[in-house]
């Protein structure tokens, strides 16, 4: 099965974040991402869709 990797910009427009909170999750090690040569990052979108799952009872 093929990857489908986005940057951090269209990550963060996926899920309504701004770009320097994706790059902190992914400092963190919240988010995996591959590094590219010089700064860029890709990220695979079903990483990112993970995020938008819930873990449990939000009360």
């Amino acid at each position: 099965m093929d990857r489908k990797l986005i940057t951090s910009v269209e990550a963060a427009d996926r899920i309504g974040v701004d770009d320097s909170t994706i790059r902190r999750w992914v400092r963190n090690g919240k988010l995996p991402a591959f590094r590219l040569a010089g700064h860029g990052l890709r990220i695979d979108i079903a990483a990112v869709d993970a995020l938008l799952i819930p873990t449990g009872d939000a009360s």
